[in-house]
Parts: C-alpha cells; structure tokens; sequence
C-alpha cells in the first residue's frame, strides 16, 4: 500500500465534489420542490393566482343571445366564440363592458381549421385557397371568407 497516495487524494476529489454537488443542489432546488410529487410545489399556487382572462363556454350568451342563437344552430355550434375572438378580458371585465371586442377577419383565422389537413375527420369542410377562391393563401385579403361566409353561419349567404 506504500503507492496508495494517489487512489486516497482520487477518493477525497470525488467525495469532495460529491458533497460540493449536495451543497449547490440544496441551495438551488426551491423549498416546495417535491411536495406534491416531482414539481415545484409553489407553482400550483402561483398559477392559482393567475388572472382569468378566457371566459367559460357560453359567457358570452349573456349579453349575445341573438348571436348565440344563430351560432348554436349551425356548423360552429362547437367552436366557443373565444376561438375566433379575443379572449373576453378584452371586451368584458366583472360583468362591465371595457373595451370593444377586435374583430379577426383574417382568412388565416378561418384557415386555421378550414385549410386542408389529411388528419381532420371524414367530411370536416377543408379548402385549398386556390381551388375554392382563386387565389394563393397569402394572396386572400381580409374579409375575403366574409364575402361568401358568415363566420357564425357558416354556408353560404
């Protein structure tokens, strides 16, 4: 053992790093770390505290019944109005009115579900831009659906 100095001045490294490891890893892993499982436990209250900013489905029944009816009569009677609109913190803060509520007539919006996808179910209306109006997706202008479409009836006006 009389050439041993080297394996116990390896050992003392790798015990010494080994506990410099502990040390940093106490001091940066947050205190509620593994409370509830492998997650930060304050992040629970943390998002808990979040603002609400979209509403629950049908919100906007309140105040747009004429608009609700029609919507929930046809082919978007799926799509909560929050798809298409901005969310209702915009319009409507603790049942008073804030602001206007922007209106996206984007055909990127309607394209968004309506462009033609392969994995979409058999019979969800899918267009190519070209063949349905045209025209090249970047080339529609806004309100370009609008003229044919009714966002909350979708067929045909």
């Amino acid at each position: 053992m009389r050439h041993s100095k080297h394996y116990w001045r390896a050992a003392f490294i790798v015990i010494g790093i080994f506990i410099i490891a502990l040390i940093v890893r106490t001091i940066i892993y947050p205190k509620s770390f593994g409370v509830f499982g492998h997650y930060r436990g304050d992040a629970v209250t943390e998002q808990m505290n979040q603002p609400i900013v979209f509403a629950a489905p049908g919100a906007c029944n309140t105040c747009h019944a004429d608009i609700a009816k029609i919507h929930g009569e046809k082919s978007h009677k799926s799509v909560q109005c929050q798809n298409c609109h901005e969310p209702l913190v915009v319009h409507v803060e603790d049942g008073n009115l804030v602001g206007d509520m922007p209106i996206n007539r984007s055909p990127k919006l309607c394209l968004r579900c309506h462009r033609l996808l392969p994995s979409r179910p058999e019979g969800f209306p899918q267009i190519v831009a070209e063949e349905h109006v045209g025209k090249n997706e970047q080339d529609l202008e806004e309100g370009a659906c609008k003229v044919c479409h009714s966002a909350h009836a979708p067929s045909l006006k």
